[in-house]
């Protein structure tokens, strides 16, 4: 009898972003082409409490930490950093030991610093694995940190390339969702294996012929999200409707964001949805007369290609992944960061002109239909050079 293929979806612990989400739809996708697929996590206690309870409804998940003696288990976020925290150093020398050799044939690895655990689990189980590199480490600093960092941030950059080189040098192959850090990785490893694997969506069979008023913002919000950049539209465009949808990771900054709307008597521009079902999104989307993404996502930019999805256009940064599955100008608009003056533009335009907005939805949404399907994203996983 053929030996059954066990695959491992690596991610370090449960949020609600696009990664946690791409990562589990990956097993899900996996095991409807009969891989034995699971959800791996590194560390049970999540970002947010029950992050995707409506998606990962059944999935087989394995949260490696639970393996550990309690006391094992304590971590804390470093100073200054959103994400990066003591059990990312610490859990690679703890984690291969509780892992059996055989227990996974391959790892798909989501994030660089879940990669560190991937590697030793390389170098003491034999398990090898391909990583998914959204934003490398020099990337994430330069861009996140350079006031919180000061003058120590030129070390904290060579120290970020070292360890995105030993990422990208035990990865059987580095994995992206475009090519916006190609350059880099090759600059790190010429002779690193890069492949494209755009992450896919749940298209609606009919869309939305009719759109709401509103204009639709999706993230997981934060203070890198920068939120308050909406307010310098709201001054260009006072008959702007904003609707903001997902979770906020810190209750005290999404109070102090409310506090500067109400102050700025911007509460008519402004409505804060907060965390929805992924029912209730694909709702949102489907009647907002626009996705609009102020953050750039280099990445990829998983909203504008759930909102084609539905059938509806987009604004978003130029340069991230998901622009290269679609048209400037015929399916979206790509505009420079914080472009006031074309973003604003742009929602004129579709705001005024709802037939435009629905035509360039369309045109999206038929993109999305014939090339991006979850089954089509995990045959192209099964593809990598998995020695199983």
């Amino acid at each position: 009898m053929e030996k059954k293929q066990k695959i491992g979806v690596l991610i370090d612990r449960l949020n609600v972003g696009g990664v946690e989400k791409i990562a589990i739809e990956e097993v899900k996708a996996l095991r409807l082409l009969k891989i034995d697929a699971s959800l791996v996590v590194l560390r049970r206690k999540g970002v947010v409490e029950n992050a995707f309870p409506d998606l990962r409804k059944g999935l087989p998940t394995i949260y490696l930490d639970d393996r550990l003696p309690k006391f094992l288990t304590f971590s804390f976020k470093f100073p200054i950093f959103s994400f990066f925290s003591f059990f990312h150093v610490t859990y690679p020398f703890l984690l291969p030991f509780v892992v059996k050799k055989c227990e996974f044939d391959y790892l798909i690895v989501h994030g660089t610093y879940t990669a560190f655990t991937a590697i030793s689990l390389r170098k003491i189980r034999g398990i090898k694995f391909s990583t998914f590199i959204w934003d490398p480490i020099g990337y994430i600093l330069a861009r996140a940190y350079p006031k919180n960092l000061s003058v120590f941030l030129s070390l904290f950059i060579r120290l970020a390339n070292i360890l995105d080189r030993l990422i990208i040098d035990n990865s059987d192959e580095v994995l992206v969702g475009g090519n916006a850090h190609n350059e880099y990785i090759k600059h790190l490893n010429p002779k690193a294996i890069i492949r494209i694997i755009s992450p896919s969506v749940h298209p609606r069979n009919i869309i939305l012929k009719n759109k709401k008023n509103f204009v639709l913002m999706v993230t997981a919000w934060k203070k890198g999200k920068n939120p308050e950049y909406l307010f310098d539209l709201i001054e260009k465009m006072p008959q702007i409707r904003i609707k903001m949808v997902g979770k906020w990771i810190e209750d005290q900054y999404k109070k102090e964001f409310e506090d500067k709307v109400k102050i700025r008597k911007y509460s008519a521009n402004v409505e804060i949805v907060g965390g929805v079902t992924e029912q209730q999104l694909s709702q949102y989307y489907s009647e907002a007369t626009v996705l609009l993404q102020t953050n750039d996502d280099k990445g990829f930019g998983m909203p504008a290609l759930e909102a084609a999805g539905n059938g509806t256009t987009f604004i978003i940064p130029e340069g991230q992944g998901v622009c290269e599955l679609f048209i400037n100008k015929i399916d979206g608009f790509y505009v420079k960061e914080k472009d006031t003056k074309a973003i604003t533009c742009n929602l004129n335009l579709l705001i005024n002109d709802k037939k435009k907005a629905i035509n360039m939805g369309k045109n999206a949404w038929e993109k999305v239909i014939v090339n991006y399907s979850w089954t089509n994203h995990a045959k192209s996983l099964l593809d990598i050079k998995m020695g199983l």
